[in-house]
Parts: C-alpha cells; structure tokens; sequence
C-alpha cells in the first residue's frame, strides 16, 4: 500500500520570507566586506591626494648640540633709558588781563625813559662862551686884544661876526658867519684864525658855543 505525503506548493507568504531573508544574508556579508577592508571603498584618486612626495617635506637641519647658539644682535645700538631724550610738553600760556598790558606799557616807557636820561647824562653838556666858559686865547687884533690881524688879501671892510662852537678841550671845531660883512675872503680868513688862535677852558664832558667878533 502506497502512502503520499501532502506537502503544500511554496506560495504566498512563505516564499516572501525566504526572500527577506536571502537579502538580509547579502547585506550583512557586504557590510562585513566594506569594515573589514576599508580601502576598498576609497576612490583611487582620494588615495593618491593623500599620499605625500618624500621631496617635498621640508628637511630639519641637524642641531649640532656642541655648538653654541648664534644670539641675534640688532644694527643699532639700543640706548639707556636716561640718555633718551623726550619732547617736553607745550606749556600752557598764562591769561594775560588787561592790567598786566598796563603794567607791562608803564615799564616799558619808564626803561625808555631812563634810557634816554643816560643818553643825555653821557653827551657833553653845553654851555656859553664868555658866560659859563672863558676864553684863553684870541685872534691878534681882535675882541680888543693887542696886536694887528693876520695877514690877508681880503679888501672889505666892515665888521663880522662869526659863531663859534668849543670841544672839551678848549678847541674850535666849528665856526661860521652870523652877522655882518658878507665877503667870501674875509669869512674864510676868519674861520681860519678862529681854528688857529682861539682857545677856551678846558672842561670835562662839555662843549660850548658862542659869537666872536672880527673888525677888518
């Protein structure tokens, strides 16, 4: 006697699961492959970016360590705190009011006030001859002194009065007509005589002026 086992056709859900599950196993071996060989998945040219030439890392110089280390030393000389000179600061200018100009203007006009005293105490003081200061000496003939002029070629006639004006040493530094006869002889003779014969007191720091009369 025959006996048939029944089995059931493969269809439906069942054949489903085993698909599932034939996926699963591939993915898990894929997985596997991808972690445990990792540069694998790594493109080629990523691998080459990575790799460094050996020429181009920089070479370390070797230290000698029995030399001494070079102590860099700068071009110019570094100066001490003391010799370093600084700008002093602009000073503040004090408020000047308007009595400090009025004060400042008196001082300054009595300083020229006192200026011009010692000027005027330094020049030789002046005074008169035949008053303040005698004569010593005079022209021959003349002021009613004896004796006749000096010879001459002048042919006027007349009176003529010349000023005079005497340094501190009795001299006649200057003389000129006043008054009286206008001939050019008789004018130039008497300053002339005037610078020659006339003398006066010698003073210190004084000078004198005054009229000297000549009858021709």
């Amino acid at each position: 006697m025959n006996f048939r086992r029944k089995t059931r056709a493969l269809t439906g859900i069942p054949v489903g699961m085993y698909i599932v599950l034939a996926l699963l196993v591939i993915s898990l071996f894929w997985a596997n492959s991808r972690f445990t060989h990792p540069e694998a998945s790594i493109p080629n040219a990523a691998i080459d970016s990575l790799v460094v030439a050996p020429e181009t890392l920089a070479e370390e110089p070797e230290i000698d360590s029995l030399s001494k280390p070079e102590i860099y030393v700068p071009d110019v000389a570094v100066q001490p705190i003391d010799t370093v000179v600084t700008k002093p600061s602009a000073k503040e200018e004090p408020l000047i009011t308007k009595e400090d100009e009025n004060v400042a203007k008196q001082k300054k006009e009595d300083l020229k006030t006192k200026k011009e005293e010692d000027k005027k105490s330094k020049e030789p003081k002046k005074t008169k001859i035949g008053t303040e200061r005698k004569l010593t000496a005079f022209i021959p003939g003349t002021m009613g002194k004896a004796g006749k002029l000096p010879t001459n070629n002048c042919k006027a006639k007349g009176e003529l009065s010349m000023y005079i004006t005497v340094d501190e040493a009795g001299n006649v530094t200057s003389a000129g007509r006043n008054k009286g006869i206008s001939d050019p002889c008789a004018v130039t003779a008497a300053v002339i005589w005037l610078k020659k014969y006339v003398k006066a007191e010698k003073k210190t720091n004084e000078t004198s002026t005054g009229t000297y009369i000549i009858k021709f």
